[in-house]
């Protein structure tokens, strides 16, 4: 298949075509999906623009794909190759782009979807070409917009990688996605706004009105600010629950800033994987789950028949400041078969917020294939900051004394490609380990008042260890079989420090995303197609965003 840009007319949906949610595409046993370890390519056209959406019951402006929210399900078996094309519909200059979260994108790095990293954005009225191949991965991603903070306005969906030697599969009978988020009643470029300005001098990140599961929530429309916005009041996502039936919940979180603690009432979950990586069976009441980050939990039917809440509540301690319109208990039903009504009528556990916005607790996770973090050829500190320092006065996001700004009319990628060896170190953060260097340990200190998920596109890392003040030199470390994963936390003045394994293929970015979105990228060596250039300038409100930083690690072979 052709990769490349394609001129494609801008139309939208009519305003008479309700936006539209689809309970049935987050029900993954019984949709007759073959899994199977025959490879095939599978084929998807996605159509961004923009209109109006209530899926919380309160009307705003709305970035979707295909006319429905969340975004289509991509599922597919591992060793499938996926081809997307991307027609760009939206109006008003805006550029956009596709990222595969999770995803290695092995020989392909130029398709991992980074505005101003690995990609120039597809121009309004154009179309890309996404083609990848998932050849050694399985378990639970998501893909969404890496451009600006559009996907905190819709462009978002799941994507589940399906392998019959998972290894788990005879633990449950059926197979379920939960996708949960915070929800703003603004347009990201109006929070971005409100937040990349001098007057915010704590640099507060924006706090939501709401939060979804699989899209939809109830909404007080007292709370609303605005009466002159038709408000319905919306409706909550329900699940139908046989008795003696064992649930696998693939749990998202797909929102743009907001800790979740999620639950079901008189049910024990047991995580089974977390961002793609089987993990040794861990039960607990409840699950802290970051922006970003994935698990798989079992859950059994094995209570009373009767109807119970799904709670994903806000951890309100990990928010700047309050919002009075924010409910931040954020519920689906949980409908037995055989229960009298759908109304769950199940008490309150009365769980506490916790005072730090945390992990799940990395000592309680271990990878089934029991795997050592091998000693690190290079080591790496990066102190991640945010600091008021220009004439603006605005709080930007530094790595070390860096800034990220967006390269114009290119990209990281394009520039490793060309040969450039040297970058300008005021907006660009690149490191270029040895040639010999195979195993790199990144030290990240958190300097902000607030935890921040790190993201590390490419590639899962050994997480070996977490802490509070300063980085020791001779701190203990867990190298034994330690959780691996693609996001982890780092807490306010709290230390990060993990290994990852660089294959010859790769470069992989660090990334500190923010509150409102994150760019965050990978680059690629070999020869990239000339369309991965194409497209338009990025902006000065990309340019401007605050909280927004980012290096590059480039490995040369």
């Amino acid at each position: 298949l052709a990769i490349g840009l394609t001129r494609k007319s801008q139309s939208s949906p009519s305003e008479n075509d309700a936006l539209r949610n689809f309970p049935e595409q987050f029900i993954l046993s019984g949709n007759n999906f073959t899994i199977t370890n025959q490879p095939t390519t599978r084929y998807y056209e996605f159509n961004i623009t923009q209109r109006n959406g209530s899926p919380d019951g309160f009307e705003r402006t709305m970035l979707i794909v295909n006319n429905q929210f969340p975004g289509p399900l991509i599922e597919c078996n591992i060793g499938d190759r996926i081809v997307v094309k991307v027609n760009n519909q939206l109006p008003d200059g805006q550029g956009t782009s596709i990222h595969w979260h999770g995803m290695f994108q092995t020989n392909t790095t130029w398709m991992d979807g980074t505005v101003g990293v690995t990609q120039c954005p597809i121009p309004p009225g154009e179309s890309f070409t996404y083609n990848f191949t998932i050849s050694d991965q399985r378990g639970t991603y998501w893909w969404h917009s890496h451009a600006k903070g559009q996907y905190t306005d819709g462009i978002v969906g799941p994507l589940i990688v399906h392998d019959p030697n998972e290894g788990f599969m005879n633990d449950y009978d059926e197979d379920i996605i939960v996708m949960i988020s915070d929800w703003y009643h603004e347009l990201s470029p109006i929070s971005l706004a409100q937040y990349a300005n001098a007057d915010n001098t704590e640099g507060d990140e924006p706090v939501p009105e709401n939060g979804l599961i699989n899209g939809l929530n109830v909404f007080n429309c007292n709370g609303s600010t605005n009466s002159s916005i038709p408000c319905t009041g919306g409706a909550a996502a329900n699940f139908t629950f046989v008795p003696g039936k064992r649930y696998r919940i693939r749990l998202i979180n797909t929102g743009a800033f907001a800790e979740f603690e999620f639950s079901i009432d008189g049910h024990k979950l047991t995580v089974v994987e977390a961002d793609g990586v089987a993990m040794k069976p861990v039960a607990i009441d409840r699950v802290p789950i970051q922006v970003a980050q994935r698990y798989s939990l079992i859950v059994e039917a094995n209570q009373t028949v009767g109807n119970y809440w799904m709670r994903a509540i806000i951890n309100q301690n990990c928010l700047a400041y309050t919002n009075d319109a924010l409910n931040p208990v954020v519920l689906a039903a949980v409908h037995y078969e055989g229960a009298n009504g759908t109304t769950p009528n199940s008490s309150d556990p009365g769980y506490s917020d916790p005072v730090d916005c945390v992990d799940l607790d990395p000592s309680d996770l271990r990878p089934v294939d029991g795997m050592d973090a091998p000693p690190y050829d290079v080591s790496y500190y990066i102190e991640a900051s945010f600091q008021a320092i220009r004439e603006d006065r605005i709080r930007y996001g530094y790595m070390n004394t860096t800034s990220w700004s967006p390269l114009q009319n290119t990209s990281t990628l394009q520039q490793a490609n060309a040969g450039v060896t040297t970058f300008d170190t005021n907006t660009q953060f690149v490191l270029t380990p040895p040639d010999n260097a195979t195993v790199i340990q990144l030290i990240i200190q958190n300097f902000d008042d607030g935890s921040h998920p790190f993201h590390l596109h490419g590639h899962t890392f050994w997480l070996l260890g977490t802490g509070g003040g300063y980085y020791a030199s001779n701190t203990n470390l867990n190298t034994t079989n330690p959780v691996r994963r693609d996001t982890g936390s780092d807490c306010t003045g709290l230390w990060l420090c993990y290994h990852k394994v660089h294959s010859s293929s790769w470069h992989v970015a660090i990334p500190l995303p923010s509150g409102m979105a994150s760019f965050n990228g990978s680059c690629h060596a070999d020869t990239v197609p000339a369309e991965c250039y194409k497209g338009e300038s990025i902006d000065n409100e990309l340019r401007n965003l605050a909280k927004m930083t980012l290096g590059t690690v480039l490995y040369q072979y």
